[in-house]
């Protein structure tokens, strides 16, 4: 599987594509049923920071940060279930985790991140990575 870079342009095709790759089935169902109702998004990395940086500020890989943590937040932000703050309390949990397990953060940096991604993802400021955002 070719990973975007980032600066990539995702179509809903190839965010199917992404999703299988990381198991993310429910996405994939999700997307398959209405395929029509995404936009094309553009992948930052991880949203806010510059990704290599942020290996430096958490001693961990950006790598790792970014292809095993945030590009599959980022696919369950884009198109998550809009109104559903279940689903998304439990993707950033997810997300939490992933940055201790696959990247090897330490907890109080990976805690920092899931403050950040609890109040900067939020539905209601309608940013380019708030959750929901791929849906037409």
């Amino acid at each position: 599987m070719n990973l975007p870079k980032i600066g990539d342009i995702i179509s809903a095709k190839e965010a199917l594509e992404l999703c299988r790759y990381f198991g993310l089935d429910y996405l994939v169902e999700r997307i398959e049923t209405n395929p029509e109702g995404y936009k094309d998004w553009k992948f930052d990395g991880c949203s806010g920071l510059p990704d290599e940086l942020m290996g430096l500020f958490t001693g961990c890989n950006w790598k790792d940060i970014t292809y095993k943590c945030c590009l599959p937040h980022d696919l369950c932000y884009g198109y998550g279930a809009i109104g559903n703050d279940i689903e998304r309390k439990r993707v950033d949990v997810k997300f939490y985790s992933d940055l201790i397990t696959k990247a090897g953060m330490s907890e109080w940096a990976a805690a920092a991140f899931l403050a950040a991604v609890r109040i900067g993802g939020a539905e209601i400021f309608g940013l380019s990575f708030s959750w929901g955002f791929a849906h037409k």
